[in-house]
């Protein structure tokens, strides 16, 4: 299983990030040249996620 969460969405990024948690790298991918932040995966970090599904259309 992988330990890290490939996050490709800026706004989801610095949600995450306002939640004190760092992540611990930021890259291109070189297939698609898109721009992601690598997060380390744990129960908070899920519990953040859900957050930002639930609010992310009333904002």
């Amino acid at each position: 299983m992988n330990n890290y969460f490939y996050c490709y969405s800026k706004r989801l990024a610095h949600f995450i990030m306002a939640f004190g948690i760092r992540y611990k790298e930021k890259s291109v991918n070189q297939n698609s040249q898109m721009p992601y932040y690598k997060f380390e995966k744990s129960k908070r970090m899920d519990q953040i996620i859900e957050l930002y599904k639930k609010v992310i259309h009333t904002i």
